[in-house]
């Protein structure tokens, strides 16, 4: 029998189900996952790593669609502030896969570069060396954080639970994406203003 012109499975295919599948409320299974593309648990095997692979699977769609190299903006500042918009936007449009994706080890080459933009802006800057990881763990945990933030309900806080002044705080603070965009983009104003103040503490 000839074989199919087309490859009924790829590491490709398997991602883009995954990320479908967790996107569907599910949790990430390899039996269901295969029993929806239609093949046996073993034939995944052939393609990725076991729940791990999948995982990476699912990154390697993802991290192409999001953060594809472009040319780089000017200042180091601009460079981090473009970065980190791309990823929050990535975990804010999948958070079901963020979570899992925060238990895998990292070790994909656009994955990586992501990285070594970030270090190499906060060493334009001026950062010490060794406090350069430990800054861009600090953005990625803010990035995490402000993307499963989109999650939240229209409205946090109750106001008719709340004090009179917090209550009307609450009443004329934003809701929903707007809330969220704006904690985004104050948060990152944030950790700029701190980083901009340890380079000069540090010089």
């Amino acid at each position: 029998m000839a074989r199919p012109r087309t490859a009924r499975l790829s590491r490709e295919i398997i991602g883009r189900a995954a990320i479908d599948y967790v996107a569907a409320g599910h949790e990430l299974q390899l039996v269901p996952l295969a029993k929806q593309l239609g093949v046996t648990v073993s034939s995944l095997y052939h393609h990725v790593d076991g729940r791990e692979g999948v995982i990476r699977a699912m990154r390697q769609v993802l991290v192409p669609q999001y953060i594809a190299s472009e040319p780089e903006a000017e200042g180091w500042e601009a460079r981090i502030r473009r970065e980190v918009e791309h990823t929050w936007r990535m975990y804010a449009d999948h958070p079901g896969v963020l979570q899992l994706m925060l238990t895998v080890v990292i070790d994909e080459p656009d994955v990586l570069r992501f990285y070594s933009a970030l270090a190499d802006a906060l060493a334009e800057a001026g950062l010490p060396e060794d406090e350069i990881l430990t800054t861009i763990e600090v953005i990625d945990a803010f990035t995490f954080g402000a993307a499963l933030d989109a999650l939240s309900p229209e409205t946090i806080l109750d106001p008719e639970s709340a004090g009179p002044e917090l209550a009307e705080l609450i009443r004329r603070h934003p809701v929903g994406q707007e809330r969220n965009r704006r904690v985004f983009d104050r948060g990152l104003d944030f950790i700029m203003t701190g980083i901009r103040a340890r380079v000069e503490t540090a010089g």
